[in-house]
């Protein structure tokens, strides 16, 4: 995440820097449809809010709303429009159809648009496996990551003009998510908590949130100072 957003920011000139951070963001879309909570917290809201704001201070557009946003969202609509497929399940392809067309144009306004439906979905299909397919075919939940994570390939190379090598490694890396996260399953790990890497972890899952915003209005000052020594030099 850190190495794709130095990449918008710092270095859009050098590809690898958005080939690779594009690869984080199936993770974290995945995981808000596989939990339960459908909790919106508010300083999920505040922290949106805030980074709209300074997009503005240094002269980037407010739009699109920040992925902050399209999370809420997605907690909000994902659970009635399961319910509603699985009750209609004559029209899942359509509606994931509809939601791969749509991603571009929603994109425009909130982060990954539709798109980041459609990967929380696929992370909710892989909770509920049982149910998912029970209803809708067998294998369903593993077609539709296959679906989802090609299309969000092919989308971020035509819209950033990633290099045939560029394309190629994104696709090798959604590979290895696909992977990863298509027999994924909640486990506890007992005896961990004296391990070095503790302090590490648990800071970094209680404190996301934090670390989300913070890195992004650090390398926004970084940006906007560079704008204005650019503007001043010329």
């Amino acid at each position: 995440m850190i190495i794709d957003h130095v990449g918008w920011l710092l270095f859009p000139q050098i590809e690898w820097f958005r080939v690779f951070g594009r690869m984080c963001v199936p993770l974290w879309f995945f995981l808000i449809g596989y939990v339960n909570t459908r909790d919106i917290p508010v300083r999920w809201l505040v922290a949106g809010i805030i980074l709209m704001i300074s997009n503005i201070i240094i002269g980037l557009p407010p739009l699109p709303l920040s992925v902050l946003f399209t999370m809420a969202a997605i907690r909000l609509v994902i659970d009635p429009l399961w319910g509603w497929l699985m009750r209609k399940p004559i029209y899942y392809w359509w509606v994931v159809l509809l939601l791969i067309f749509a991603s571009y144009a929603t994109d425009l306004f909130i982060e990954y648009g539709t798109m980041g439906l459609l990967m929380a979905m696929a992370g909710y299909a892989v909770r509920h496996r049982e149910t998912v397919d029970g209803h809708l075919g067998e294998g369903i939940s593993v077609r539709l990551m296959v679906v989802v994570l090609a299309s969000f390939g092919i989308l971020e190379t035509l819209q950033f003009g990633f290099s045939m090598l560029g394309a190629l490694v994104l696709a090798g890396g959604l590979v290895g998510v696909y992977f990863a996260l298509q027999q994924f399953t909640y486990k506890v790990y007992p005896n961990t908590a004296d391990h070095n890497s503790a302090p590490l972890v648990r800071f970094m899952g209680r404190y996301t949130l934090e670390i989300y915003v913070i890195h992004l209005l650090i390398l926004k000052g970084v940006f906007g100072l560079q704008m204005l020594a650019v503007n001043l030099i010329g």
